[in-house]
Parts: structure tokens; sequence; C-alpha cells
């Protein structure tokens, strides 16, 4: 097995989305510290939107950002690399558009081989311990659970995407890890493909309601979702 500082250069080749800084600047907030990211996030994405921008849609798109971000490392480090990058701490800068910086500390590596196998490996060590505690937090100010959710399979699959257009040979793989996260755990149902092949949620992020905004690509409001 690589090792870990290997395996995290190699994500980073696929993108901004996909690095690891070492170090995420001053004022950094732990993941774990979800109530105050996402009300320090929340003041900063507020402020871009402007007043007309409603909170619970503005958290909604703060939790989708936090989590496409702290995923798509650890998901295009596992198709490129075969190895899941599993950190003890999560920091990230609040303030700033993404892909913000965010460091990691007391990382280890997960061997993952099938699809099946980075899907369990990402419901055992990234979904429960690190997405879970901050998807609590976000629900608490009245988002949806089915909403959060919803974002946390857009931001897999948006990775997925990043992957395939860096590595098309790697387009399959990334696939079939969304297949298995769909068939089966905590995302089991959460979305499916359209006739075109495109991907789509079964829920909305809630982008839509701000003012002059349309649904993201993925949102179910898009038809037709093949069921």
């Amino acid at each position: 097995m690589p090792p870990v500082d290997a395996v995290l250069r190699a994500a980073a080749q696929l993108g901004p989305f996909c690095a690891v800084d070492a170090d995420a600047g001053p004022g950094a907030v732990d993941l774990a510290d979800g109530r105050r990211l996402l009300d320090t996030r929340a003041a900063a994405v507020s402020a871009v939107l402007g007043p007309a921008a409603g909170s619970r849609e503005v958290q909604s798109l703060v939790h989708l950002g936090v989590v496409a971000r702290v995923l798509s490392p650890a998901l295009g480090a596992a198709l490129v690399t075969g190895v899941l990058p599993v950190p003890g701490t999560v920091v990230l800068q609040p303030a700033g558009s993404n892909p913000v910086p965010m460091a990691w500390s007391g990382v280890h590596g997960v061997a993952v081989g099938t699809p099946e196998d980075v899907a369990a490996a990402l419901v055992e060590h990234w979904l429960g311990p690190l997405v879970g505690p901050w998807s609590e937090a976000v629900a608490t100010r009245s988002v949806s659970r089915r909403v959060l959710t919803g974002n946390v399979v857009s931001a897999l699959n948006g990775t997925a995407v990043v992957v395939g257009g860096a590595r098309p040979d790697l387009a399959p793989h990334a696939r079939a890890v969304l297949d298995a996260l769909l068939a089966r755990g905590p995302l089991s149902g959460t979305g499916g493909w359209r006739p075109d092949g495109g991907f789509a949620r079964r829920s909305c992020c809630l982008l839509h309601r701000l003012p002059g905004a349309r649904p993201c690509a993925d949102c179910v409001l898009v038809p037709p979702l093949a069921r």
C-alpha cells in the first residue's frame, strides 16, 4: 500500500477540489465543531448571495459545499490509488469561495479494491464518523435530513464526474462505486440514472429557491429520472 502522502498527491492531480492543503489558514474551523462551522460559513455565503437568500437555502448550500470539499480528496484518492485516506481531524477555512483551504491531520490509509470495498469504507470511515455529525449540526437548523442526505450523494457524484473528466479510464469504476452506495447503506435509494446516463438525486438542495436560480442538473425537479 502506498504511503498516505503519495496517495494525497495522486488525488490532488485530479483538480483543486481533490487537493488537501498543508495549512487551512488563520480562522480555520474543525469539521467536528459543526455549529461554529455552519454559522461562520453561512455568514460568508449570505454576504455574497444577499438578503434575498433564505436561511434554510443558505444552510443547505453550505452543507453541500462542505461535504463536497471534504469527500472529494477521499473518493478521488480511493479511485486513483486503491487507498482511502482517513483523517483524524479535518479543518476548513470558512471564508472564501470553494474549494476553500482544508487541512487534515492524523491521516491513515485503508486499502480498497472493488467498488463495494470503496463504498463500504466510505460509509464506515467517512459518512458515519465525519460527515454524519456535520449533517446533524445542519439538521438542527430545520434543514430536512432528506435534503442533507441528497447533498451527500450529489457531492459524491460530483467527485465521480471530476475523476472521470480527469481520468476517463476511471469513469466506469467511479460509477460502480456510486451504484454500490445507492444499493445499500445510508445512501440507498437516494439517486438514480437518467435515460441519457446522467445522475439525478431524489431530493433537491434548495438552490432553485434563490432569486434567478434554476434547479441543478442532478436535481429531482429536472425530469425524467429513471426508476
